[in-house]
């Protein structure tokens, strides 16, 4: 058993008052500074340098005015003016200073920022040699341009030096204390336990300096590197109170965003470079923010704004190497790549980087060997070691996987995704494997022996039917892995508890929630299957290159064509939506399913997709898709493959999909009402029909309600909502005796209503009530794939099936009532023996008689049962 992994601890919160004064003697606190120094901690960035600049030009309080003026510059992304500040400051600096040292360290921290290196090189040792004010800052910044240059072991010997400087005797100012922090979390690398130090000398330098935002943004940083959102956030928010505008505490919260998987994080991220437009690290974020919506021209072009700035950013040119490899352009993915190794040879941030694009562009494989290349690069890697491990995870490599997470736990035991990974591991090693001739079903035990008599089957004709629709097999054999608690699914999906997804595709490699990982009735977990295995085709048969909105809307509709029911409908709100203007255009149809704009918009981009998909097989047939999938699978992009697949352009495909939703939902569309208007819902609209259902059934007129209720079906026929009118309908007319049309309503509310388990067991009810056994059998069959461990389902299924005589389906619902642990297993044993007596299988039946007379030796049936088995001729002995 390992240990619990270890928590970065906040040991002291320290208020950040307003009109707190900076103290750090490198930059001059208090005095008469302190009026330039308030208003740049809170933001006031031209009132900053105005004060500033008048103390530099004067010569008073040289060097903090200096150093002053060009951070306040800098700050909005200024950096020539800022060394031109510090030029102008160095010719009115006080008789007998020493201004080229003072300034030598703001001078390398504006050339670093604009890549000249080696000039940025020279003024840090300068400062360093000269024993500047901010020589320990100057030590910091050599250290970091030395590692990002290769120069590991020279680096790494500048940052040991810390420790002895912060054990010294002398108190050590806040700047100082934010050095030894930085240099502390690089050296962590080696040795996980000076991350807690690290974290110690940041909150050192708060309590020295309340009122400075910088500190508290380096702390939020690193427990952010260490996977702890929970304690970054308030530190951040601290920041942020102090300087709403700061570009690196909003930049920070855009990163907790994406670490937390907030749709904030792009917005986050543009505020940053409102206040400094030329911010590198922002530019780089947004970069990958867009390759994770498959925007590469958006990211590419981000790319290029952070190398205007910085021609030798590595994060930039990181960047533009992973839009090179998702065009599948060779030429240019290799000078990006060599761009970054030219600077910094060692840099396995680089395959990182690219590993964990590959991941969220479903490239599995090739995240596995990029993160491969990483390691190889730098065996420290522990970013690195974990994205191997995970992806060999996704590719089904669970012993490999396993052992590398392992290794990558050792060197970082902060990384929770590795830590939570590594325990479900434990769990998942405990699970029953189930095998069908193309697929391996890993399952809980507890539930393995009910659930698999259906999986197994549900997951063979899936691929039957889509091969047959595809005219292609992925890789045999497929793994499902089904989680009978949903936190469980979600590490392994992404690392973390708490995804609202019910379903995952890595390809060959399948994860999903079991029925019993949810509430009763939550989901369908059939029609989730047969989805994830849509995937599973279209990802193989595109080489992993199809974009998600075209694979999540293929999904959605091959669940159509599976079952009546199954598959996404329409709701109000998606009707709203597309009337407001509010979803998303095709252009930039993966921001609805990964930065959601509001509340249940990536359910309506699901929705919005398989429309997509549909009109396109009705108009076009499906042979058009199967042209779009082998665009994407030679590498075309989507304009590409739109104009040469369907013989159009992206935004008349737009168009034409809005004119298709207008017209298959004119009717509901106009029944919606104008929102514009601010008067009640009128009363021909749906939710005026509603609302005159529900005041009629409050007042007792029922027939009245149920006219209201009948008229707003009409005008939203495929609403199948909790509250659909067809629904309440049903309930009105059964509560009224007319079994056939609350049977009628019932039979129409789960055409469209794959979910609700509770209609499904009345609708069987009253079929039976009229007589209609075949169609109560098939309503049960259905409401199987929303809960298969209802003993009462099963029981009346294998009841009504030894009726009809249909004997291999009562031997499998008989199967499915033992494996559901039942009060009296003797009787279900013999049950069992007796289906299959009847069905002819008189070895199977003897086998299963013989274990209802182990439980219950006198069990008479049973022996007579026995005996006529070993009367029959043609059965065992």
């Amino acid at each position: 058993m390992r240990l619990a992994r270890p928590m970065l601890a906040l040991v002291l919160v320290v208020p950040l008052p307003a009109g707190a004064q900076q103290r750090s003697q490198a930059d001059g606190g208090g005095g008469p500074l302190a009026a330039a120094l308030e208003a740049h901690q809170t933001g006031d960035y031209g009132q900053a340098v105005a004060a500033y600049r008048s103390a530099a030009r004067a010569g008073r309080e040289f060097p903090a005015s200096a150093r002053g003026w060009a951070r306040a510059l800098a700050a909005t992304g200024e950096y020539e003016s800022a060394l031109e500040a510090l030029d102008r400051a160095a010719a009115r600096a006080p008789d007998g200073a020493d201004a080229d040292t003072e300034l030598a360290g703001a001078r390398g921290r504006l050339q670093y920022a604009l890549g000249r290196l080696d000039e940025a090189e020279a003024n840090f040792r300068r400062a360093i040699e000269g024993r500047a004010g901010d020589a320990q800052l100057a030590r910091l910044d050599l250290g970091r341009l030395l590692f990002d240059r290769g120069a590991r072991e020279e680096a790494l010997a500048l940052f040991d030096g810390f420790i002895d400087f912060y054990n010294g005797a002398r108190r050590l100012d806040p700047a100082e204390l934010r050095a030894v922090g930085g240099a502390l979390t690089y050296l962590g690398a080696r040795d996980p336990d000076l991350f807690h130090d690290a974290v110690r000398a940041f909150e050192e330098a708060i309590e020295a300096d309340p009122g400075d935002p910088e500190p508290r943004i380096d702390l939020g940083l690193l427990f952010l590197d260490k996977y702890d959102s929970f304690e970054a956030g308030p530190l951040i928010d601290e920041a942020l109170a102090r300087n709403p505008a700061h570009p690196r505490a909003l930049l920070a919260k855009a990163r907790r965003a994406k670490f937390d998987g907030s749709s904030e994080a792009l917005e986050l991220a543009e505020q940053a470079l409102e206040t400094n437009p030329r911010l590198t690290e922002a530019r780089a974020f947004l970069a990958r923010l867009y390759l994770e919506l498959e925007d590469v021209d958006e990211a590419e072009a981000e790319a290029r704004r952070a190398l205007e700035t910085n021609p030798v950013s590595l994060a930039a040119w990181t960047e533009v190497a992973a839009v090179a490899h998702l065009r599948g352009d060779a030429a240019a993915f290799a000078e990006a790549r060599d761009r970054v190794l030219g600077l910094d040879p060692r840099h396995a941030g680089l395959y990182v980087a690219l590993a964990q694009v590959a991941y969220r562009t479903h490239r599995y494989a090739d995240a596995v060997a990029f993160a491969r290349q990483a390691v190889a690069l730098d065996p420290m890697s522990w970013p690195g070691m974990a994205e191997l491990g995970l992806n060999q995870l996704r590719v089904g490599d669970l012993e490999a996987g396993q052992a590398t997470l392992e290794t990558s736990f050792e060197g970082d035991p902060f990384n929770v995704w590795v830590f939570n990974t590594l325990d479900l591991l434990e769990e998942l090693a405990g699970f029953e494997t189930v095998q069908s001739p193309r697929f391996v079903f890993s399952m809980h035990p507890r539930e393995a022996g009910a659930l698999s008599i259906y999986a197994t089957a549900l997951a063979e004709e899936a691929y039957d039917a889509m091969r047959a629709r595809y005219g292609y097999e992925p890789p045999t054999p497929i793994s499902v892995e089904i989680y009978d608690r949903h936190a469980d699914f979600s590490v392994r999906t992404v690392g973390l508890a708490g995804i609202g997804a019910l379903g995952v595709s890595f390809g060959s490699v399948l994860a999903m929630d079991s029925p019993g990982a949810r509430p009763g009735g939550a989901f369908n977990w059939g029609s989730t299957l047969w989805h994830e295995i849509s995937h599973a085709f279209t990802l193989g048969y595109t080489e992993h290159r199809i974009p998600r909105w075209l694979s999540e809307g293929l999904a959605v509709l091959d669940e159509r064509h599976a079952r009546e029911g199954w598959g996404s409908d329409v709701d109000p709100g998606f009707l709203a939506a597309f009337r407001d203007e509010r979803l998303p255009s095709l252009e930039r149809f993966n921001y609805g399913f990964v930065r959601p704009a509001y509340p249940g918009q990536v359910q309506h981009a699901y929705y919005m997709a398989s429309l997509l998909c549909e009109m396109i097989e009705t108009t076009r047939g499906f042979d058009a898709v199967l042209a779009m999938l082998a665009g994407y699978r030679d590498g075309l992009e989507t304009p590409e493959v739109v104009e040469r697949a369907l013989g159009t352009t992206l935004p008349d495909l737009d168009r034409e999909l809005r004119g298709y939703i207008e017209t298959r939902f004119g009717p509901s569309l106009k029944a919606l009402g104008d929102p514009e208007a601010g008067a009640p819902p009128g009363p021909d609209t749906f939710a005026g029909l509603l609302m005159a259902a529900a005041e009629a059934r409050r007042a007792g007129r029922t027939d009245e309600a149920m006219r209201a209720l009948e008229r707003a079906h009409e005008v939203f026929p495929e609403y199948a909502g909790a509250d659909a009118p067809i629904l309440v309908l049903g309930h009105l007319r059964r509560e009224a005796g007319d079994v056939a049309g609350a049977a009628d309503a019932y039979r129409t509310y789960t055409a469209l209503n794959e979910n609700h388990f509770e209609t499904h067991l009345a609708l069987a009810d009253l079929e039976q009530a009229l007589g209609n056994d075949a169609a109560a059998r098939e309503t049960l069959e259905r409401a199987i794939w929303i809960d298969p461990f209802h003993l009462d389902v099963h029981a009346r299924l294998a009841s009504g099936y030894e009726a009809a005589e249909a004997w291999p389906e009562a031997v499998r619902e008989r199967r499915a009532l033992l494996a559901l642990a039942p009060a009296d297993p003797a009787a279900a044993h013999y049950r069992l023996a007796l289906a299959l007596h009847r069905g002819g299988d008189a070895r199977g039946a003897r086998s299963a008689v013989l274990d209802a007379l182990e439980i219950a030796p006198n069990f008479e049936a049973a022996l007579e049962l026995l005996l006529e088995i070993r009367g029959d001729p043609e059965g065992p002995p």
